[in-house]
């Protein structure tokens, strides 16, 4: 640049300076406006934070709630729960579903006249028809059925009754298995 050219733009440049410092002090000299939310703002947050809630709720695959007076063993397994069809298995009863479809004796075993060949006859309908529907669900989805079954245990469960759920699990399609434990702090 030539000196001329260099005096011209300095003298733009404390032009602007001056003129952006004026402005400035008039914004000073104003006064401040009270902010307002109206309705539309509040329900607008109010609609984000429940969209949010139930988006965070639902990304969780597996909420087990266990039955009165269940001991869930503990472990120190690392691996998380994954997604499945949860069956509920005390000392008392076989669960699947929220309905009760099994009943132990009291030393914690099936009944004998329920089993045959370790295939608990009403546990396995039950398994059926929840398969049955699961199935037909991933179909109509375009995905592939997982067959996952979440094992949820006693403390106390005998480990032939273990055997018979899942001997009748697995007859009824379902092809992996997955065991509720509590982690060891």
């Amino acid at each position: 640049m030539t000196p001329e050219q260099q005096a011209q733009h300095d003298a733009q440049m404390q032009a602007f300076l001056a003129k952006k410092k004026y402005k400035a002090a008039l914004r000073r000299q104003t006064e401040e406006e009270e902010a307002n939310l109206g309705m539309t703002s509040l329900m607008d947050i109010v609609s984000i934070l429940v969209i949010y809630l139930l988006k965070s709720y639902a990304s969780d695959p597996v909420v087990i709630n266990p039955t009165a007076g269940q001991k869930i063993p503990f472990s120190s397994a690392d691996a998380s729960i994954q997604d499945g069809m949860p069956v509920f298995v005390t000392v008392r009863g076989i669960t699947f579903q929220d309905k009760k479809v099994v009943t132990m004796t009291a030393d914690g075993e099936v009944d004998p006249a329920m089993v045959q060949n370790h295939l608990i006859g009403p546990l396995f309908d039950s398994f059926s028809e929840e398969a049955d529907k699961a199935k037909q669900l991933a179909e109509n989805r375009g995905t592939e059925w997982e067959g996952r079954l979440i094992l949820v245990g006693d403390q106390l469960l005998k480990f032939s009754t273990l055997v018979d759920v899942l001997y009748t699990a697995g007859r009824a399609e379902f092809k992996e298995y997955t065991f509720c434990v509590i982690k060891k702090s």
